[in-house]
C-alpha cells in the first residue's frame, strides 16, 4: 500500500501560479501528514497495532463465552452493558483473530441524500469481521435501521461473514425477536485485574495487596475502563521519569490527576471577578506551556473578542503581566514558559468556563480560529491549543465546530493553514460519540461543489491517515468523492490516496469496483469523465495484483468498467492504459492471474468490433517494444488473440491452463 508519504511526493503540482509559491501546496500536505498523529503510517497497520495492544492487555467480561458462542453458530452476537463497562473493547476481542489477513471493520450507518439511514452491504466481503457500535444511537434512529440491519445481516451467510452489535442497556426494549436472542448483556470485568494485566505489560509488577489501598481501591469500584487504562500509563511514566522509587511512590500522584476534585479548583475560578483575570485563566489554561509574549497577546485578543472594556489607565500604572500571571499562580518556569503551579487547574478552569459560560463558546471559537491564524504560535503551542478546543467542543456536544474551524482555516487564502484543518478534524472524526457526526458532515462537505482546494486537501489528509485507521469503507467512500473534484493543477493527492486505501484490501478495491460500476456507468457508459479516470487508475494498479483482479466478482466489475470505456470513451484516452494491462500480464507469476487479466479484456472488448482491433493492434506494437522479454510478451500477445476470437465467437476457447472463463460480456448498449 502506497504510504501518504510517497503520494505527497507524486503530487507535485504547484499551488500557486506566483513566483515563490511553486510547491506551496506539496508543503502544506507534507505538513498535515507530519502534524497528524499516524505520521503517515499505513492505516491498516496502525489498526493492528491497535488491536494487538489492547489483546494483551484485555480482561475478558463475564458472559463473554456466551457471546463467542451466539457469534460462532449465528455470525451475529449483540452485546449490551453500561457505558464504561469495556463493552466496545469486548466486540473488537470477539472478532479479533491475530492470525488472520484482514482486520476488523467498523460499520457506520449513514445518512442518505434522501434522509434515510442505510447500511451498505456491497461493503461486506468474503470473510469479514464486522463492528455496529450503536452505543449512542437515538431510539427513533434504531427502530429506523432495522431493517437496514435484517438486510445486511442477509448477507452475513453469503459472504461466510461474522457482525457484532454494540448496544445501550436502554435500546434493549427495541430489539426484534430475532436480534433479542442473539444479545448478551455484559458484566464489567474486574477492575483490580485490568489494572494489573495494564502494568504487567510494562513490566510493572506490584503485589495484589497494594492495590487494595483505599483510595485506589474506592477509584477501581467504578471507574470506566479507559480511565483504568490512563492511571496504568502515568503510572508508567511516573516509573520511567523516577525509576529509583516504588509503585507506593507512582500511583498517587496519577491518580489524583484522574480524580481532582474539580470542586476545589472551582472555588478558585469562582475568585476570579475581574474579566481579564478570568481571561487570563483561559488564555493559560488553553495555552498552557506557552511563551508570556504569547500569552500576552493571546489574553489580549481575547478580551477583544468578547467586547471587553479598555484599560484607560496609563500604561505605567496598569500590573505587569508577571504580576497578573503570579496572582493567579502560574509564573514562567525555569524554562521561561507560562503553567499553572496545579496542573489540574487547566482542566477545571476550561471545564469550568465551558459549562458555565455558554454564551462564551462561539466567541472562544473566534479566539482559538484567530490565535492560530494570526498569533506566532509553534507547533506544539499551536497542536495543544486545537486539541485543547477540540476536547471541550466534544465534551459539551459541539462536534461540529471542529469542522467549522477546518473551514476557516482551510480556505484558499490561508494554504499554510492545512495542517490545523487536518488536526482539528483529527479530534473529532474518531471520537467515540461524536465521531459519526463529524464524518456525516465530512461526507456532506465532499458532495458539494466548489469546495476551496486547500479544504479538500486537508479532507484527503484526514481520510487517508485518520479515519482509514477506524472506518476505512467511509474513508474510500469520502476519498472517491474528492478525486471526483480533482484537476491537474491539484497533483491529484485525493486520487493517489483512493488507490493507496483501495489497492491495499480486496474488500476496498471490490468497495470501490461496485461504487464505480454502481454510479458511474449509466446507459451511456461512464456518466462522468472523471469516473473514467478513477477506474484506468484503479486497473492499472489492481492488474498487478492477483488478489485485487481474479474472483469472479472482481473480473465481472473490471469487465463492465473496461466494457464501458471501449464502447464510449475516445480510444486516445485508454489506449495508453492497455499495454500496461499487458505487461501485469506478462509478469503475472501465476498462470491463472495471466488469463483472468486477458479474459477480461477480451470479454469487455469483444461486444465492439473498433475497440478488439485496436487493442489487438495494441497488443502486437506492444510485442514490438524494445526489451529482452519479446518472447514473452509475443506468448501472451497470441494469448490474447486466442482469448479475443472466443469472446466473438470466431474460434474454440484457448486449452492453457487457468480458471475457465465464466465472464458474460456485457449487452452492446442500444
Amino acid at each position: 500500500m502506497t504510504d501518504f508519504g510517497t503520494f505527497v511526493g507524486e503530487a507535485r503540482a504547484p499551488f500557486h501560479t506566483g513566483p515563490g509559491d511553486q510547491y506551496v501546496y506539496i508543503a502544506a500536505m507534507a505538513e498535515a501528514s507530519q502534524r497528524l498523529g499516524n505520521r503517515g503510517k499505513d492505516p491498516r497497520a496502525v489498526a493492528k497495532e491497535q488491536l494487538a495492544f489492547v489483546h494483551q492487555r484485555f480482561v475478558p467480561p463475564r458472559h463473554l463465552g456466551e457471546a463467542r458462542r451466539l457469534l460462532r453458530e449465528h455470525r451475529t452476537a449483540v452485546l449490551s452493558g453500561p457505558p464504561g463497562s469495556g463493552r466496545h473493547t469486548a466486540a473488537q476481542m470477539l472478532l479479533y483473530e491475530p492470525a488472520a489477513g484482514t482486520g476488523i471493520h467498523a460499520v457506520d450507518p449513514e445518512d442518505g441524500e434522501d434522509g434515510r439511514v442505510t447500511l451498505d452491504r456491497r461493503a461486506v466481503a468474503d470473510g469479514d469481521r464486522l463492528l455496529l457500535d450503536l452505543s449512542d444511537c437515538e431510539a427513533t434512529r434504531f427502530v429506523g435501521l432495522q431493517s437496514e440491519l435484517s438486510a445486511f445481516r442477509s448477507v452475513l451467510e453469503e459472504r461466510d461473514a461474522r457482525l457484532v452489535v454494540v448496544l445501550s442497556p436502554h435500546l434493549r426494549d427495541f430489539l426484534p425477536a430475532e436480534l433479542h436472542r442473539l444479545m448478551v448483556h455484559l458484566d464489567r470485568p474486574r477492575a483490580d485485574q485490568v489494572l494489573m494485566r495494564y502494568l504487567r505489560r510494562e513490566q510493572l509488577t506490584p503485589p495484589p495487596a497494594a492495590l487494595a489501598a483505599p483510595e485506589l481501591a474506592r477509584f477501581l469500584a467504578d471507574a470506566p475502563m479507559d480511565d483504568i487504562a490512563r492511571l496504568a500509563q502515568g503510572i508508567k511514566q511516573a516509573r520511567d521519569a523516577a525509576p529509583a522509587g516504588s509503585f507506593d511512590d507512582w500511583w498517587p500522584d496519577q491518580l489524583a490527576q484522574l480524580t481532582e476534585d474539580d470542586s476545589a479548583e472551582a472555588g478558585f475560578v469562582r475568585g476570579l471577578v475581574d474579566g481579564r483575570q478570568r481571561a487570563l485563566a483561559v488564555t493559560v489554561a488553553m495555552l498552557h506551556g506557552a511563551a508570556p509574549d504569547i500569552v500576552y497577546q493571546a489574553v489580549n485578543a481575547l478580551l477583544k473578542v468578547v467586547n471587553h472594556p479598555e484599560d484607560e489607565r496609563p500604561l505605567l500604572d496598569r500590573a505587569d503581566l508577571n504580576a497578573e500571571l503570579v496572582n493567579l499562580g502560574c509564573s514562567p518556569g525555569p524554562d521561561g514558559r507560562v503553567r499553572f503551579e496545579r496542573p489540574g487547574r487547566v482542566r477545571a478552569v476550561l471545564r469550568h468556563f465551558w459549562s458555565y459560560f455558554p454564551y462564551l463558546r462561539p466567541k472562544f471559537h473566534t479566539w482559538v480560529a484567530h490565535c492560530v491564524g494570526d498569533l506566532r504560535l509553534d507547533r506544539g503551542e499551536r497542536d495543544r491549543l486545537i486539541a485543547r478546543f477540540a476536547e471541550q467542543a466534544l465534551r459539551t456536544g459541539r462536534p461540529l465546530e471542529l469542522s467549522s474551524l477546518a473551514r476557516t482555516w482551510a480556505d484558499d487564502r490561508t494554504h499554510g493553514l492545512v495542517a490545523d484543518a487536518a488536526k482539528a478534524l483529527e479530534a473529532g472524526v474518531g471520537h467515540d460519540v461524536h465521531g459519526r457526526v463529524l464524518r456525516q458532515q465530512i461526507l456532506a462537505d465532499v458532495r458539494q461543489r466548489g469546495l476551496p482546494r486547500t479544504y479538500r486537501l486537508a479532507l484527503t489528509v484526514v481520510c487517508a491517515q485518520v479515519m482509514a485507521v477506524g472506518h476505512p469503507d467511509q474513508a474510500l467512500v469520502r476519498l472517491h468523492h474528492l478525486a471526483r473534484a480533482e484537476d491537474d493543477r491539484d497533483g491529484r493527492p485525493a486520487l493517489a490516496a483512493l488507490l493507496a486505501l483501495a489497492t491495499g484490501e480486496p474488500r476496498l478495491c471490490a468497495l470501490l469496483l461496485s461504487r464505480l460500476t454502481t454510479y458511474g456507468i449509466g446507459p451511456a457508459g461512464f456518466r462522468w469523465p472523471y469516473e473514467v479516470r478513477i477506474f484506468l487508475a484503479l486497473a492499472g494498479a489492481a492488474a498487478r495484483d492477483p488478489d485485487l483482479c481474479t474472483g469472479p466478482t472482481a473480473r465481472r466489475r473490471l469487465t463492465e468498467c473496461w466494457a464501458a470505456v471501449f464502447a464510449y470513451r475516445p480510444h486516445e484516452e485508454w489506449a495508453p492504459h492497455v499495454p500496461a494491462w499487458l505487461t501485469a500480464a506478462a509478469t503475472a507469476r501465476a498462470p491463472a492471474h495471466r488469463d483472468a487479466l486477458l479474459a477480461t479484456l477480451a470479454a469487455a472488448a469483444a461486444p465492439y468490433p473498433a475497440a478488439a482491433g485496436r487493442t489487438y493492434v495494441l497488443s502486437q506494437r506492444w510485442v514490438l517494444a524494445p526489451g529482452p522479454d519479446r518472447a514473452q510478451r509475443r506468448d501472451v500477445a497470441e494469448r490474447y488473440r486466442r482469448r479475443l476470437d472466443t469472446a466473438q465467437g470466431l474460434g474454440r476457447p484457448p486449452t492453457e491452463p487457468g480458471p475457465p472463463d465464466t465472464d458474460t460480456p456485457p449487452e452492446a448498449p442500444r
